[in-house]
């Protein structure tokens, strides 16, 4: 089957334009070929667009809102949206670096695991922790059977990859709109880890990824779940994650260091972890 895929992103702040170019070249490369894939940026990028992509003008504001409205931003476009099989969410500040094929097409939502969660499993994900949060959730996992024994794998989903078929991709986003409206305009808050919270409480509650959703009759099948090649960092892979994970995936999408967005602290702390090990 050929499928008509929109690869959906947000650009917002000239801080971020430089990344949004080298990640449409890369996926053009290595995303989904064979398969009609159209590009749609909401962005405050200038109006030339030499990338044969659709952007839908959008007012810069200040950071998490860029995240955390995301879904509020894309069901604007819901009947363009529509018009697709599948739709896929990827970060601006990405680049597809091998081949990402019909493997995440599924019947229902397609997640990647973060790889800091998934490899190490000692280290705690950062869940959401305000109960009267609409994030909150006790523990996202999923039942798997390995030498014969089922256990929980404990998941936490990356928030830079994700997606889905177009029906259910969009009842998903129309909930989590739903759930950010409660957390931020009823009470004042945003969750600790902005849309990406959302994101991992959003498929606790309503898909088979937990004990409680396969009680209620879903199909663990259904879902798509990537391993953390789909959203590696770039950033000291080999001196550093390789080492502190104790293995390493070929990536198949990378996330890319930015240099705003580094802080003196936290590069005095990572000298320091990398000089003990």
């Amino acid at each position: 089957m050929k499928y008509k895929v929109a690869l959906i992103s947000i650009c917002l702040n000239t801080n971020y334009w430089q990344f949004y170019p080298p990640m449409v070249e890369s996926a053009k490369k290595f995303f989904l070929k064979g398969h009609d894939v159209d590009f749609i940026c909401w962005s405050d990028m200038p109006p030339e667009n030499p990338l044969g992509v659709k952007v839908i003008p959008t007012e810069p504001f200040e950071w998490p809102l860029p995240t955390l409205y995301r879904y509020h931003l894309f069901l604007r476009e819901e009947k363009l949206l529509e018009e697709y099989d599948y739709i896929f969410y990827l970060d601006s500040d990405m680049k597809v670096v091998s081949k990402v094929g019909s493997e995440i097409l599924g019947k229902n939502l397609t997640v990647a695991q973060h790889p800091m969660y998934a490899i190490r499993r000692e280290y705690i994900p950062p869940y959401e922790p305000n109960v009267d949060s609409t994030a909150y959730i006790p523990r996202l996992g999923r039942i798997i059977e390995t030498g014969g024994k089922k256990r929980l794998e404990p998941l936490y989903l990356a928030g830079g990859f994700q997606g889905g078929r177009t029906d259910v991709f969009i009842e998903a986003m129309k909930k989590m709109r739903e759930m950010i409206d409660e957390d931020f305009t009823k009470n004042n808050h945003i969750p600790i880890w902005n849309d990406e919270s959302i994101w991992n409480a959003y498929n606790f509650y309503n898909t088979p990824l937990t004990p409680r959703g396969i009680a209620s009759g879903l199909i663990s099948d259904d879902i798509v779940v990537l391993d953390s090649s789909y959203i590696m960092p770039d950033s000291l892979n080999k001196v550093y994650y390789q080492k502190l994970w104790g293995r390493n995936y070929v990536p198949k999408i990378i996330t890319l260091t930015k240099k705003f967005s580094l802080t003196a602290d936290g590069g005095t702390n990572l000298q320091n972890t990398l000089n003990n090990m």
